[in-house]
């Protein structure tokens, strides 16, 4: 159990990349694994599948995104967190 869970070190910003189809709202659950230094060193889809472009661009912000690793007692140690991410087109076609 984390005394201190990660927190990111500034605002993970995911782009909306182009997707084939109509514009849809998506969501979905990633498990971030975080090691001691606050670098996430892998993602996992944990929920609802997202179309690859989606995916991808998740994955890559998350990849690149730094993190306060999480604590035990005092002491910074490898952990994972579960993130919902959100994607929703600003001006969906109806």
């Amino acid at each position: 159990m984390l005394s201190v869970a990660p927190v990111p070190v500034s605002v993970v910003v995911i782009p909306f990349p182009e997707v084939e189809g109509p514009a849809e709202r998506y969501v979905t659950r990633l498990l971030l694994f975080i090691d001691e230094f606050g670098k996430v060193v892998r993602v996992r889809v944990d929920g609802p599948s997202l179309p690859q472009a989606l995916e991808e661009a998740a994955r890559n912000a998350f990849l690149n995104a730094r993190f306060s690793p999480g604590q035990v007692d005092g002491l910074a140690v490898r952990s994972r967190i579960r993130v919902e991410v959100t994607f929703e087109a600003a001006n969906p076609k109806r």
